[in-house]
Protein backbone atom coordinates (compact mmCIF):
# COMPACT_ATOMS: atom_id res chain seq x y z
CA UNK A 1 0.00 0.00 0.00
CA UNK A 2 1.52 3.37 -1.04
CA UNK A 3 0.54 6.61 0.89
CA UNK A 4 2.38 8.79 -1.31
CA UNK A 5 2.60 9.10 -4.56
CA UNK A 6 6.06 10.60 -6.19
CA UNK A 7 4.31 13.74 -7.28
CA UNK A 8 2.69 13.73 -3.81
CA UNK A 9 5.98 13.64 -1.77
CA UNK A 10 7.98 15.77 -4.02
CA UNK A 11 4.90 18.42 -3.17
CA UNK A 12 5.57 17.93 0.22
CA UNK A 13 8.73 18.77 0.46
CA UNK A 14 8.63 21.82 -1.55
CA UNK A 15 5.94 23.27 1.15
CA UNK A 16 7.98 21.78 3.84
CA UNK A 17 10.38 24.16 2.66
CA UNK A 18 8.52 27.26 1.69
CA UNK A 19 7.66 26.91 5.12
CA UNK A 20 10.86 27.03 6.79
CA UNK A 21 11.64 29.95 4.82
CA UNK A 22 14.23 27.77 2.82
CA UNK A 23 13.10 28.13 -0.19
CA UNK A 24 11.29 31.06 -1.95
CA UNK A 25 8.58 30.73 -4.43
CA UNK A 26 8.47 34.36 -5.51
CA UNK A 27 11.16 36.59 -6.38
CA UNK A 28 12.29 39.13 -3.97
CA UNK A 29 11.13 42.91 -4.40
CA UNK A 30 14.30 45.02 -5.34
CA UNK A 31 14.78 48.44 -6.45
CA UNK A 32 16.06 49.42 -10.18
CA UNK A 33 18.46 52.32 -11.34
CA UNK A 34 15.71 54.60 -11.85
CA UNK A 35 14.01 54.12 -8.42
CA UNK A 36 17.80 54.36 -6.92
CA UNK A 37 18.30 57.14 -8.17
CA UNK A 38 14.42 58.74 -7.28
CA UNK A 39 15.30 57.77 -3.81
CA UNK A 40 18.87 59.69 -3.61
CA UNK A 41 17.38 62.50 -5.09
CA UNK A 42 14.96 62.32 -2.43
CA UNK A 43 17.37 61.77 0.09
CA UNK A 44 19.98 64.64 -0.65
CA UNK A 45 17.34 66.81 -1.67
CA UNK A 46 19.28 67.71 -4.90
CA UNK A 47 18.20 66.90 -9.13
CA UNK A 48 21.40 67.30 -10.46
CA UNK A 49 22.88 63.40 -9.33
CA UNK A 50 24.25 61.51 -12.48
CA UNK A 51 22.63 58.43 -13.45
CA UNK A 52 26.17 56.39 -14.39
CA UNK A 53 26.45 56.85 -10.81
CA UNK A 54 23.53 55.70 -9.38
CA UNK A 55 23.75 52.79 -11.31
CA UNK A 56 27.13 52.31 -10.13
CA UNK A 57 25.95 52.49 -6.24
CA UNK A 58 23.22 50.47 -7.02
CA UNK A 59 25.53 47.57 -8.17
CA UNK A 60 27.31 47.79 -4.99
CA UNK A 61 24.33 47.98 -2.79
CA UNK A 62 22.74 45.16 -4.72
CA UNK A 63 26.15 42.99 -4.17
CA UNK A 64 26.05 43.10 -0.25
CA UNK A 65 22.45 42.33 -0.52
CA UNK A 66 20.36 45.90 0.25
CA UNK A 67 17.93 45.28 -2.63
CA UNK A 68 15.09 44.04 -0.51
CA UNK A 69 15.75 46.92 2.04
CA UNK A 70 16.69 49.19 -0.97
CA UNK A 71 13.05 48.90 -1.61
CA UNK A 72 11.27 49.21 1.40
CA UNK A 73 12.96 52.59 1.60
CA UNK A 74 11.92 53.80 -1.63
CA UNK A 75 8.26 52.59 -0.69
CA UNK A 76 8.63 54.52 2.64
CA UNK A 77 9.92 52.88 5.54
CA UNK A 78 12.59 54.51 7.56
CA UNK A 79 16.24 53.09 7.95
CA UNK A 80 18.09 55.63 9.11
CA UNK A 81 21.35 53.24 8.86
CA UNK A 82 20.70 52.56 5.24
CA UNK A 83 19.89 56.46 4.75
CA UNK A 84 23.40 56.95 6.04
CA UNK A 85 24.60 54.62 3.63
CA UNK A 86 23.78 55.98 0.63
CA UNK A 87 24.49 59.61 1.68
CA UNK A 88 27.89 58.45 2.22
CA UNK A 89 28.34 56.79 -0.83
CA UNK A 90 26.99 60.11 -2.73
CA UNK A 91 29.52 62.18 -0.68
CA UNK A 92 32.94 60.21 -0.89
CA UNK A 93 32.30 58.92 -4.37
CA UNK A 94 33.58 55.34 -3.36
CA UNK A 95 31.10 52.14 -3.47
CA UNK A 96 29.76 50.50 -0.72
CA UNK A 97 30.61 47.41 -1.23
CA UNK A 98 33.77 46.60 1.04
CA UNK A 99 34.39 43.33 -0.71
CA UNK A 100 35.01 45.39 -3.89
CA UNK A 101 36.25 49.04 -2.88
CA UNK A 102 36.26 51.45 -5.76
CA UNK A 103 35.62 54.75 -6.84
CA UNK A 104 32.52 55.85 -8.63
CA UNK A 105 33.06 59.30 -8.86
CA UNK A 106 35.92 61.37 -7.77
CA UNK A 107 35.58 64.58 -9.15
CA UNK A 108 31.92 64.98 -8.75
CA UNK A 109 31.32 63.48 -5.32
CA UNK A 110 29.31 65.78 -3.51
CA UNK A 111 31.94 66.56 -0.51
CA UNK A 112 33.93 68.70 -3.26
CA UNK A 113 30.48 71.09 -3.38
CA UNK A 114 30.03 71.04 -0.02
CA UNK A 115 33.53 72.68 0.62
CA UNK A 116 32.84 74.75 -1.78
CA UNK A 117 36.56 76.85 -1.01
CA UNK A 118 38.84 73.56 -2.06
CA UNK A 119 38.32 71.64 -4.91
CA UNK A 120 39.46 67.87 -5.26
CA UNK A 121 43.15 67.18 -5.30
CA UNK A 122 44.28 66.98 -8.82
CA UNK A 123 41.70 69.06 -10.54
CA UNK A 124 42.14 72.67 -11.55
CA UNK A 125 39.61 75.74 -11.27
CA UNK A 126 40.12 79.01 -13.34
CA UNK A 127 41.61 80.64 -10.24
CA UNK A 128 44.31 78.24 -9.93
CA UNK A 129 47.33 77.29 -11.36
CA UNK A 130 45.51 76.84 -14.46
CA UNK A 131 45.50 79.94 -16.16
CA UNK A 132 48.84 82.90 -16.24
CA UNK A 133 48.61 84.76 -13.19
CA UNK A 134 47.25 88.23 -14.11
CA UNK A 135 50.57 91.29 -14.05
Amino acid sequence: MVLFSRRGFVFCGVAMLASWGGLRLHAAPSIDTDGFLALSKKLLQRDDLAPDAAAKFLQGFLAIGDGEALYALAEGQTQPELEERILTAWYTGRSPDPSNPKVVTYGSALVWQAMNYTKAPGFCAVEDWSEAPAL
